[in-house]
C-alpha cells in the first residue's frame, strides 16, 4: 500500500468509529424486536462494558439466519452502538445480528487523549469466540436457529471474524469448531499482519507501527500466528471477502493466496473500489447498499447449499 493512503487508511478507521431474495420477506416491516446489553461472558477479566452485545431481531421474530457481528476501530476503538443502524438494516432483511463489543487495545498511538492501557492479542479474539459460543448455545431461546449462524465484521471486526473462521483454536476452547457456523462475511480487514505492519511503518513511521501494531499484537514474530493468511491450509469455511479502493492491497494478498491455494469455490471475494474505508461502512446501513444486498444474497446462497 502507497505511504499516502496507509496514512489516509488508518486515520478513517478512527473517524468511522466516531435486498435480495426470500430473506427480505420475512421483515418488510420497521418495527424490530432489540435485546441490548445482553452479557455473553462471565469469569475471569469480566468487563461490564464489552462484554456484551445487543441482538436485533425482524419484527415478527421469523430470522432466516443469525449473524455475530464485530464493529472496527483499530482493535482499539469503537463498540457495539456505533453499529445498531447497520444491524437493523439487515434485521429488516430477515438477518438477526448480534451485534457485540469487546475488549480493546491501547488508544495512545493515536494521541495522549486515548487510554495507554488495553489488551493485547488474543484477548479480542477469545472475546468473540465467546461471543459466538453464546450465540450458538441461546438461540433457541430468542427463536432462532442456532444451524443458520454467519460471522461478519469490519475493519477490525474483519480481521477477527475470517481468524475465527479459519484458526480452529479459539473455537476448540467452547467445544464447537469454525463449521459450527455457516460462512464468514469479513469486510475491509487485514489478513496478513505483518504486512500490515509493513504499511503502517511506512506510512506513519516506525512509532506508529510499534504503538499500534505492536501494541494490539505484541512482538512482531508474533504477527503470522494472528493473521488469517496463516491457517489458508485449515480452511473449512465458505467466505465472502468484501473491500473497498482505500484498503485493497490488503485484500489483495488474500485474495492471492487463495487463488494460488486453489480455493476459489470456497472463499470469494468482492471490490467496491469506489468506496473509502468509512463509506463502505456506511453504505451499509443505507437504504440502498449493493454491498449488503450482496451479503444478503451470499446468505441465502449458502443457506441454499446446506
Amino acid at each position: 500500500m502507497k505511504q499516502a493512503e496507509s496514512v489516509q487508511w488508518t486515520m478513517s478507521v478512527v473517524t468511522s468509529v466516531a435486498a435480495a431474495g426470500c430473506l427480505a420477506m420475512t421483515a418488510s416491516a420497521q418495527e424490530l424486536q432489540e435485546f441490548p446489553d445482553i452479557v455473553y461472558y462471565e469469569g475471569p477479566e469480566f468487563s461490564d462494558e464489552k462484554h456484551r452485545l445487543d441482538l436485533v431481531m425482524p419484527a415478527d421474530g421469523l430470522a432466516a439466519a443469525t449473524m455475530l457481528w464485530i464493529h472496527g476501530g483499530a482493535w482499539a476503538f469503537g463498540d457495539r452502538k456505533d453499529d445498531l443502524e447497520l444491524a437493523r438494516a439487515f434485521a429488516r432483511e430477515g438477518v438477526a445480528m448480534a451485534v457485540m463489543s469487546y475488549r480493546l487495545s491501547r488508544g495512545d498511538w493515536r494521541g495522549e487523549q486515548f487510554s495507554s492501557t488495553g489488551v493485547q492479542h488474543p484477548a479480542h479474539i477469545h472475546d468473540v469466540a465467546s461471543a459466538f459460543a453464546w450465540l450458538h448455545t441461546n438461540a433457541d431461546a430468542y427463536g432462532l436457529d442456532s444451524q443458520r449462524l454467519f460471522v461478519g465484521g469490519f475493519s477490525a471486526g474483519g480481521h477477527l471474524s475470517a481468524l475465527l473462521a479459519m484458526d480452529a483454536r479459539y473455537l476448540a476452547a467452547h467445544q464447537l469448531e469454525p463449521t459450527d457456523m455457516v460462512a464468514a462475511l469479513p469486510v475491509a480487514g487485514g489478513y496478513d499482519l505483518e504486512g500490515y505492519y509493513q504499511a503502517i511503518e511506512a506510512g506513519l513511521g516506525q512509532e506508529a507501527a510499534v504503538g499500534h501494531v505492536l501494541g494490539v499484537f505484541g512482538p512482531r514474530e508474533g504477527l503470522p500466528d494472528a493473521s488469517p493468511i496463516s491457517y489458508i491450509d485449515q480452511a473449512e469455511v465458505p467466505m465472502l471477502v468484501l473491500t473497498e479502493g482505500q484498503t485493497v492491497d490488503y485484500t489483495r494478498v488474500f485474495d492471492e493466496a487463495i487463488s494460488e491455494a486453489e480455493l476459489n469455490d470456497l472463499i470469494s471475494f468482492s471490490y467496491y473500489n469506489e468506496e473509502t474505508h468509512a463509506s463502505l461502512l456506511a453504505v451499509l446501513s443505507e437504504d440502498d447498499s449493493p454491498a449488503r444486498d450482496e451479503i444478503i444474497a451470499y446468505i441465502e446462497q449458502q443457506l441454499a447449499n446446506r
